[in-house]
């Protein structure tokens, strides 16, 4: 099974919050922003026995149980025979929910059906007695119930009812799922394993003499998942279960009845009208031992544990594994047994999977994470699933931007946590929304995806910023970055991110996305009226619309600042030409010898000769007012965004 979407109430930020997973999905944001805590709440859910603190309880709302629930879906052969019963559509909704200081009743599960909610209180009841009273009680209203002689016949008979009675059925929370809480752990990880990589900075504890070491943990479920998923040993586990169920039956075995009688003898002899009755269970199946790792780790010559080696290569070895299952899955041989679908699940959750690696093994472990959600082995039946929180844009970027999560904390708006995301559907649904021409039609995933693939690593710094400013090219940035460094500021030090895109008409597909995430977004463009594009028109108009502006309202050539993007006539270049006067040739020349082999034409595109020009203007006089208003409008952009945290 895959997570679909997990839902957690009460559980330290995330006071009932949910967060919808792909099979490969990045959950970004400011630190603190409960990023983790989605993680360690799934974690939560998966463990035999959980342990929690006051601190884990929301506000310290003790009085409310923390809820965590999970929507699986694709479910392999194995999980939709055993939990046939329980789907809902084809989804299997499971929760569980932990009550402080009530160990008795904390970390049960719930399993979501379409049921009759009146049927509720004569459910949960534990007690053969009072069970019997409560469905009595219900008998009256629901005069069709049948007569039962016992409690254990009360189940089948509401069942029977909600078959017949399919309309008056609502989705419901219904406890005692597969009996005690790890029987249901166990009955869930049966197909399934969550492995949580936890952010530990001291890797060698993390990854070697943990009790519960991801690494190993990895490994040893690749080797029993795909030991079990092989069919000669399904075959041979099979017929040794029929043996032992055989050899075990207490039909078969009349020394066990004798037990029963012969302590009834000697009760007997202190109690005459008592009797033992024993009455026996048959094994219904062995548990198979597996394969257990042992890690040492050889580098430069010198073989030792892990904790002997760098952080950086203890970090390493978890995602060689990964990518190790990455290429296993494509290289089938001819001649190999293939399974046509999954037949078991690794959901991998890892906090910052780039930490110690270089920006190289970075731009590899992000393409290793990706893979491995694109398909399943077809040798060993393994299917990967894969969480990651991470701070790097070089894990993220535009064309996989359906797989980015931005995760804010609110507590001025909601207290809640909040979780953004976006669709290349929704982004090109968007796209041909703001078509004025009316021509346009809704792009396909890999024909938006394929023009999102084009752009610079860069530009995904913008996924982590308070306020992204998008340009067409070197010369925008150039410029406004000097401009912000010549008023004594710095962009990134107020989480702002300049981007070029490399021209106007890859500015909208960007906007669209960082709109969709909620990321504020302010644009710079020129409106080429005195060029000889075609289609130039509608262009200016879409980029007028991505603002709200009406339709009626866009103008064929906009100029100057707004609230939400700026216009030049012509270029920025000539906009600082023409607004300098006599003093821009003046400063050039005074700073021909500090950089006496820029290209005239370089000047204001190039990050250091256009800094000290700019600088050198800004003290001759020179008043840039709509580079002042500019900045104006993307701090109120910046504000606005950072005042709904």
């Amino acid at each position: 099974m895959r997570i679909h979407k997990v839902h957690v109430k009460n559980f330290r930020a995330l006071r009932d919050t949910e967060l919808s997973l792909n099979d490969t999905t990045a959950l970004i944001g400011e630190n603190n922003a409960g990023k983790s805590a989605f993680l360690i709440a799934i974690d939560l859910f998966f463990q035999a026995a959980p342990q929690l603190s006051q601190n884990d309880y929301s506000d310290g709302n003790f009085s409310e149980p923390i809820e965590i629930t999970i929507y699986f879906c694709d479910l392999t052969p194995h999980d939709r025979k055993e939990f046939e019963s329980n789907l809902v559509g084809d989804h299997f909704i499971l929760t569980r929910r932990f009550r402080y200081g009530n160990a008795g009743d904390s970390g049960q599960f719930f399993v979501s059906a379409r049921v009759n909610p009146e049927f509720t209180d004569c459910r949960s009841e534990s007690g053969k007695t009072p069970k019997m009273a409560l469905y009595n009680k219900l008998r009256e209203k629901f005069s069709v119930l049948p007569k039962v002689k016992s409690a254990d016949e009360i189940e089948p008979s509401l069942e029977n009812w909600e078959s017949a009675n399919p309309d008056s059925l609502q989705l419901h929370k219904v406890g005692s799922f597969k009996g005690w809480t790890n029987v249901a752990v166990g009955k869930l990880k049966a197909k399934t394993e969550y492995i949580f990589v936890r952010a530990s900075h001291d890797a060698a504890v993390e990854l070697q003499t943990n009790k519960k070491s991801p690494v190993k943990e990895l490994i040893n479920t690749i080797a029993r998942q795909t030991i079990e998923n092989n069919s000669k040993f399904k075959e041979v586990l099979e017929a040794a279960n029929k043996e032992i169920q055989e050899l075990t039956d207490p039909s078969k075995v009349p020394a066990l009845a004798d037990i029963g009688m012969n302590l009834t003898k000697i009760l007997n002899d202190y109690y005459k009208d008592s009797e033992i009755i024993t009455t026996w269970k048959p094994i219904d199946s062995i548990q198979p031992s597996f394969p257990a790792s042992e890690i040492a780790v050889k580098d430069k010559d010198f073989t030792t544990n892990i904790d002997g080696v760098g952080h950086g290569l203890q970090r390493a070895i978890m995602l060689t594994t990964l990518q190790y299952m990455a290429r296993r899955r494509v290289s089938v041989e001819p001649n190999e047994a293939k399974f046509a679908e999954p037949q078991s699940d690794i959901i991998i959750a890892i906090e910052e999977p780039e930490i110690y690696q270089h920006p190289i093994k970075q731009r590899l472990f992000a393409k290793v994470l990706q893979s491995l959600g694109e398909d399943f082995s077809q040798i060993t039946g393994i299917r990967i699933q894969t969480i990651y929180v991470t701070h790097s844009p070089l894990l993220v970027s535009l064309a996989k931007c359906q797989d980015i999560r931005v995760i804010r904390y609110r507590p001025s708006v909601t207290k809640n946590v909040t979780v953004s995301k976006t669709s290349l559907q929704s982004c090109a649904q968007k796209l041909a929304e703001i078509d004025s021409a009316g021509t346009a039609t809704v792009m396909s995933d890999q024909k938006l995806a394929a023009k999102l693939h084009t752009f610079k690593g860069e530009i995904a710094e913008g996924f982590f910023a308070d306020c992204v400013v998008l340009v067409e090219g070197a010369g925008d940035k150039a410029i406004l970055d000097a401009y912000y460094k010549s008023i004594g500021r710095d962009p990134h030090a107020d989480g702002i991110v300049i981007a070029e895109v490399g021209g106007k008409n890859n500015l909208a597909k960007t906007i669209v996305v960082f709109d969709q995430l909620g990321i504020p977004c302010y644009w710079i463009f020129d409106n080429d009226k005195s060029g000889k594009k075609k289609d130039i028109k509608n262009k200016n108009k879409e980029l007028q619309r991505l603002a709200e502006i009406s339709a009626d309202k866009c103008v064929e050539y906009p100029v100057g600042p707004n609230s939400r993007f700026a216009a030049w006539e012509e270029k920025i270049e000539k906009y600082v030409i023409d607004t300098a006067g006599p003093a821009f040739a003046e400063s050039v020349k005074a700073l021909t010898d500090e950089f006496d082999d820029t290209e005239a034409d370089d000047w204001l595109k190039t990050p250091s000769p256009a800094n000290a020009l700019i600088k050198l203007l800004r003290e001759k006089g020179i008043i840039f007012n709509e580079l002042q208003m500019i900045v104006v409008f993307i701090d109120a952009l910046r504000s606005e965004s950072l005042d709904a945290k």
